[in-house]
């Protein structure tokens, strides 16, 4: 009884809203989700009831949705004409964090919604630093994501739909002009290339480090092991080593003096 006393109500009153009242926001990462998944939503408010309220914001001529668009949605097909809502007096870029926050919290966005996020907030005039903050990931991971919104929409479409990764959409940024970048997009989800591969296709790969094979290279073993040997006699050990070939075989031999 003694922990229940010690609870504080939270500031935050549920309001009961009416729905017609609740308009959504301009972009949501999640607004084109399938009908479904709706459906499924809907369903199980129907049976349980809306278990966590949406978050409104006052604004001019009514309320903006913030947090818990699909749930609105589901409510509103069910046919609610209330709904239970915290409602913020915040601002467009409160309003706005609130929504990124929720969607990066959520099952992982894809790296074009993602990218339409920082967009929208770039575009209220948020820099990649304030978003990093915000976000908890470093200035270069969101600028990365912000350059992706240079690629056409019709790029950005394909290259979703063949589901290429992140890294060959990076790739695929380099290549100038919209109709060029959708002919490598496409021969890439053709061939199934890998992103190193649509890379070196576009003449933009890291050059691979030469690896030497020395299966078939013993001295460059006993080079190795003589720099070994000169390394303990830099520290102060007296090493001596000899060498020598007998037939096909080569010898090498090391003497350490005790201490």
């Amino acid at each position: 009884m003694s922990v229940m006393r010690n609870i504080q109500p939270s500031y935050r009153a549920v309001c009961y809203v009416p729905t017609a009242l609740i308009r959504p926001r301009p972009y949501s990462a999640r607004g084109g989700e399938d009908d479904s998944g709706l459906l499924e939503l809907a369903a199980s408010i129907r049976q349980y009831g809306l278990l966590q309220p949406v978050t409104v914001r006052a604004v001019e001529d009514g309320y903006e949705i913030v947090l818990g668009q699909r749930r609105l949605r589901a409510c509103i097909l069910l046919g609610f004409s209330y709904i239970d809502a915290f409602v913020l007096q915040a601002g467009e870029q409160e309003a706005a964090l609130y929504s990124l926050l929720e969607n990066i919290q959520q099952t992982p966005l894809h790296y074009f919604d993602l990218a339409q996020l920082f967009s929208a907030q770039a575009a209220r005039g948020a820099s990649p630093e304030a978003i990093a903050r915000q976000t908890g990931k470093s200035a270069l991971w969101v600028s990365r994501k912000l350059e992706l919104m240079r690629l056409a929409p019709d790029v950005r479409d394909y290259i979703r739909e063949a589901g290429l990764s992140e890294r060959h959409a990076q790739a695929i940024l380099r290549v100038p002009g919209p109709e060029e970048q959708l002919r490598i997009a496409r021969k890439a989800a053709h061939l199934r290339l890998s992103p190193r591969e649509t890379e070196a296709l576009i003449g933009d790969a890291p050059p691979r480090r030469k690896v030497i094979s020395m299966v078939w290279e013993p001295r460059l073993y006993l080079n190795a092991i003589r720099d070994i040997v000169r390394q303990m006699r830099c520290a102060g050990l007296e090493a001596l080593e000899e060498t020598g070939e007998d037939g096909d075989w080569l010898t090498l031999n090391i003497k350490i003096r005790r201490r």
